[in-house]
């Protein structure tokens, strides 16, 4: 058996015509069924393509483009999911998804070219649409600065005009009766920022600061008052912006019912801006979530994010307490919103959180560590299932609530994780995240863990794949070809054909690049994700930790799937066909399956030229 290098036929880079597309789609789902196996793509909002005469700047998932051309691309590549970032408004001196402001949706995900349409009566002239889309001269990129000014107007004027359209403008009161009271502080919030020109709210003047705090309550009913009145206009304008992205989110979820691709959401462990301002009484003084040192910083890092009490999270007799339904609320409506799932951002800090001292400048172990098992006393956890707490009595009911298993569950657990996040985890059989480009095997992986090849904090692989061909560890090199080749190479091969494989993939990038990815489909794993850099062979990086220059912007083009078929046939992109035959050949499951085998060949070659 001669194990073909990859890119030694010619590149045409065509896409499959439609008899084809259909053999290829049809063999891979088999293989995956087969192999028990389903397949996500990791694509922020931002980053979602779209058509050129639609481009506004800022990806949506629920563009026309994604719902219309994207997803059709999916269904067709045999996907199951979509994972997007954590949908939160948007803080406008962060560019980062993972620190909002509220948790209230993003406004960058309406479809500025749904309101410029029929759906919802052209509340969007064409006019203002057709000028934000010409004043968009980056398509690959987002400036979330400049998009902000064109959004604003975009969104004033449908505003404006949904108050003519008779249709919106009853669906809009029937809106705010309904739902007032669940926007109310936002709302102000976002109000009394604009009043503070963005200043941190912990330095607003004392009623400012305490108006939703218990406080003051007289004052702060006349204050509240005073804003709605004073800035009615904005205030409106903020509901209906909240109606518009519920109605889409709504759609959404039911084009998923329709083609199978739903989208995960993504659960941030940081708490938003209005939340801390609400519950302030709630969260400790001086101390935040961080992260020892590790991979990406040695000096650790100083999220800065605020975490509740302890006491205040459960009560004495292990009811939950103020904060536990802040956080019961929350992840509710997490839940209520993603029937496809919940990504939970570091899963470490809800069962064995670092925390730091604020007011020191520099982490030590006698102001910072494991609040739980070393930093305070006072809190200090002893069972695992007073550590399973927050999954167990917070996190897995709201999901339950609405339907979701286990399954439809994704802990990142990335960094350093305790021996209680490992036990706690293990009792619980919640699935962590396995990457590969960390050196985590693929054969060692356990089947309800999620496995990846990179995520939205790594280098896109293409640039990890260079940097990994220099040698600079030459031991590591030897050991991760040394499992590659061991992992996804036919056991009934021969000594030599195994010699071949191996030094195929330690001499040429593309077999290394074709091996990483067959690595996931013959791991135990049952869900793999790739990041949409990783899938359309986009060799930069998207984000970098620890720094704030040039992360989050990256965005696929409207080419998107010219840039697939090109990048397979260069080698550089996953051949889903090639990938699934060779794991069912590693499993020996292309036995009594010889017609199913011929395809997904046939389709490989195919998808390759």
């Amino acid at each position: 058996m001669k194990v073909a290098s990859v890119g030694s036929s010619p590149s045409f880079c065509r896409k499959p015509n439609a008899k084809e597309m259909q053999v290829y789609t049809e063999s891979v789902n088999k293989g995956l069924n087969l192999l028990g196996k389903q397949v996500d793509i990791i694509l922020h909002n931002s980053s979602a393509p779209a058509v050129r005469t639609e481009n506004t700047g800022i990806g949506s998932l629920f563009s026309r483009t994604v719902q219309e051309k994207f997803i059709p691309f999916l269904k067709e590549h045999a996907f199951s999911h979509i994972q997007q970032e954590p949908n939160g408004l948007r803080r406008m001196s962060e560019s980062s998804p993972y620190v909002s402001e509220a948790d209230t949706k993003n406004i960058f995900m309406i479809p500025l070219e749904k309101l410029a349409s029929d759906k919802y009566g052209n509340i969007l002239s064409k006019e203002t649409f057709k000028k934000i889309v010409e004043n968009n001269p980056n398509i690959d990129s987002v400036n979330y600065q400049k998009k902000k000014k064109s959004y604003d107007m975009a969104l004033q004027e449908a505003f404006e005009n949904s108050k003519y359209n008779d249709i919106l403008r009853e669906e809009f009161s029937k809106f705010k009766s309904e739902n007032e009271s669940k926007y109310e502080q936002s709302i102000i919030f976002h109000i009394l920022n604009k009043e503070h020109n963005g200043e941190n709210w912990e330095k607003w003047n004392s009623i400012d600061k305490n108006l939703y705090s218990g406080t003051v309550p007289a004052v702060a009913q006349v204050r509240i008052s005073e804003l709605k009145s004073k800035y009615s206009n904005d205030y409106d304008r903020y509901l209906f912006e909240q109606m518009i992205l519920e109605k889409e989110n709504l759609s959404s979820n039911e084009l998923a019912k329709k083609t199978g691709i739903s989208i995960i959401g993504d659960s941030p462990v940081a708490s938003s801006s209005v939340e801390e301002w609400v519950n302030q009484k709630l969260f400790l003084r001086d101390k935040a979530l961080g992260c020892p040192p590790d991979y990406f910083s040695k000096d650790g890092q100083r999220w800065g994010f605020k975490y509740y009490n302890p006491e205040k999270i459960f009560n004495k007799d292990g009811s939950l307490g103020e904060a536990g339904l802040v956080l019961k609320k929350k992840y509710e409506n997490y839940f209520a919103s993603f029937p496809g799932g919940i990504r939970i951002d570091h899963t470490i800090g809800l069962i064995d959180p670092f925390l730091y001292t604020v007011s020191r400048k520099k982490m030590t172990p006698d102001n910072s560590g494991r609040i739980y098992s070393a930093f305070e006393s006072k809190y200090k956890k002893t069972t695992d299932e007073e550590y399973a707490a927050i999954l167990n009595k917070i996190v897995l009911p709201a999901a339950e609530k609405y339907g979701l298993d286990k399954s439809s569950i994704i802990c990142e657990d990335l960094g350093t994780v305790t021996a209680p996040v490992q036990r706690v985890m293990k009792n619980l059989d919640l699935g962590g995240i396995a990457v590969t480009q960390f050196d985590y095997r693929g054969s060692k992986t356990p089947a309800k863990n999620t496995i990846m090849i990179g995520s939205h904090d790594n280098q896109s692989f293409l640039e990890f794949v260079e940097d990994f061909f220099k040698k600079i560890d030459y031991k590591r090199f030897m050991n991760k070809t040394r499992h590659l080749a061991e992992d996804t190479i036919p056991k009934s091969a021969s000594k030599e054909e195994k010699k071949q494989y191996l030094n195929e993939i330690r001499t040429d990038k593309k077999k290394f690049i074709e091996a990483s990815f067959a690595e996931l489909f013959t791991s135990p794993a049952k869900r793999i994700q790739i990041f949409f850099t990783d899938m359309f062979g986009i060799a930069k990086t998207y984000n970098r930790p620890g720094t704030n220059k040039g992360n989050w912007e990256l965005r696929l083009g409207s080419n998107f799937e010219d840039k697939y078929y090109k990048a397979v046939a260069e080698g550089k992109a996953p051949n889903f066909a090639k990938a699934v035959a060779t794991a069912l050949r590693y499993r020996g499951l292309d036995k009594g399956n010889e017609e199913l085998m011929q395809k997904l060949d046939s389709s490989a070659k195919i998808i390759a030229e």
